[in-house]
């Protein structure tokens, strides 16, 4: 009975489990984001015309037919964004790039110092900490700088004179490379749900790409980090300190 089995090669067993690793990634990859909702509908649609095909309703089967005949451009439009940010992914393989430099441990301490001054004046910020993936796209929408970084230059930036104070600041190489980054708003997410425009532009950045964005809430002082999708509250310099320095010693530094 086993003659009738075709011979299972070596390269079928690779094929099977590239095709398995590439699905449970993606959905790994978009766990948790709006892309979930879209695909299961795109998975209703395509069941009610499997159904539609059995039931021999022939306009519906059409009309449903022909929008799922252009499901590849479908899908590039609807998932763009996870799309951008899966190639991302991909192309900050240590095989395709050198492995950036760590900040500075001077570097750290003069931003954690600088970020709980700038909570317990109240101002209001956005720091971008760049890391593998380049932040050069949101630097054009800014002012350029490449200055050294200080407590100093920092008050000035982000004072409410300063006509560049209303923006994000991109730290690169332990310098501020830009201020006055004018950041796009994301769409709603549960991680951010309750929380305002400064910290859901600072998530949508590390939603899109690998950096770490540091938020001082201009109303309660409160000091939040978001990286890698996710949100940590830092009630003091030393735990600010300490989980910046796990981040950077997994991730790589602020350089490309």
């Amino acid at each position: 009975m086993l003659n009738f089995l075709p011979a299972i090669r070596f390269a079928d067993v690779l094929d099977i489990l590239v095709v398995a690793f590439i699905i449970y990634w993606v959905l790994l990859f978009i766990r948790g984001t709006r892309a979930v909702q879209m695909l299961f509908g795109l998975l209703i649609l395509m069941v009610v015309y499997v159904v539609a095909k059995k039931a021999g309703m022939v306009t519906f089967q059409w009309l449903v037919g022909n929008f799922l005949g252009d499901l590849i451009v479908i899908l590039v439009v609807i998932f763009q964004s996870e799309i951008r940010r899966g190639l991302a992914k991909v192309g900050q393989a240590r095989i395709f790039r050198r492995a950036p430099a760590a900040p500075q441990p001077d570097f750290i301490d003069d931003l954690v110092q600088c970020t709980f001054r700038l909570a317990s004046d109240r101002i209001g910020a956005i720091i971008l900490l760049e890391r593998e993936m380049g932040l050069q796209e949101y630097v054009e929408h800014g002012k350029k700088l490449d200055a050294i970084f200080s407590h100093e230059l920092m008050a000035s930036i982000l004072s409410t004179k300063s006509p560049v104070h209303d923006g994000a600041v991109v730290i690169r190489d332990d310098r501020v490379a830009a201020a006055g980054v004018i950041l796009p708003i994301p769409a709603e997410s549960s991680v951010v749900k309750r929380l305002g425009t400064r910290h859901r532009a600072g998530w949508g950045v590390c939603a899109e790409t690998d950096a770490v964005s540091i938020v001082v809430s201009e109303e309660t002082g409160n000091v939040t980090v978001f990286h890698d999708r996710k949100m940590e509250g830092v009630g003091s310099a030393i735990e600010m300190k300490d989980t910046l320095s796990r981040m950077f010693a997994k991730g790589g530094g602020t350089s490309v």
